[in-house]
């Protein structure tokens, strides 16, 4: 399956960035960082979306991740940090889609798409978001920078 073309590989392109400092464990045999390593990085990026998105407040209602996309682009060897980047790329009825970019300095090496879906853990059911939830995204959203094709 071809990459992504649709998710920036560029900096600039995304408003939030957290830096992830590699452990060494994060090593495989090959040495270079290992897919579950990297998924682990994507994850701390996301609540680093996640925070600024929602202006530091989780979702009441709660969000599962519904589906996570990777794509390596370049090799990650051990080093200090990573830099995720992230972007909110589309608000759903029930969800909403980020995009991701792992950076080694200005190397782009690893894109991403995740869709999370808002969920009621009570009823076990997808659920709108609330309102407050829904005007922080739209908010977000338009304050992003525009992706130059």
């Amino acid at each position: 399956m071809p990459t992504d073309k649709s998710i920036p590989r560029n900096r600039d392109a995304y408003p939030v960035i957290t830096p992830v400092t590699m452990r060494y464990s994060d090593q495989d045999p090959m040495q270079h960082i290992n897919n579950v390593a990297i998924t682990a990085y994507l994850e701390t990026g996301r609540t680093g979306l996640f925070h600024a998105i929602f202006d530091g407040k989780l979702p009441t209602r709660g969000m599962v991740l519904a589906r996570l996309t990777v794509d390596y682009l370049n090799e990650i060897r051990f080093g200090r940090s990573v830099d995720v980047a992230g972007r909110l790329s589309r608000i759903g009825g029930r969800s909403l889609t980020t995009d991701y970019a792992i950076f080694v300095g200005d190397t782009c090496c690893v894109i991403s798409r995740s869709v999370n879906v808002f969920f009621d853990p009570e009823n076990r059911i997808s659920v709108q978001p609330a309102d407050d939830m829904l005007a922080l995204m739209e908010r977000f959203m338009a304050s992003q920078p525009v992706i130059q094709d």
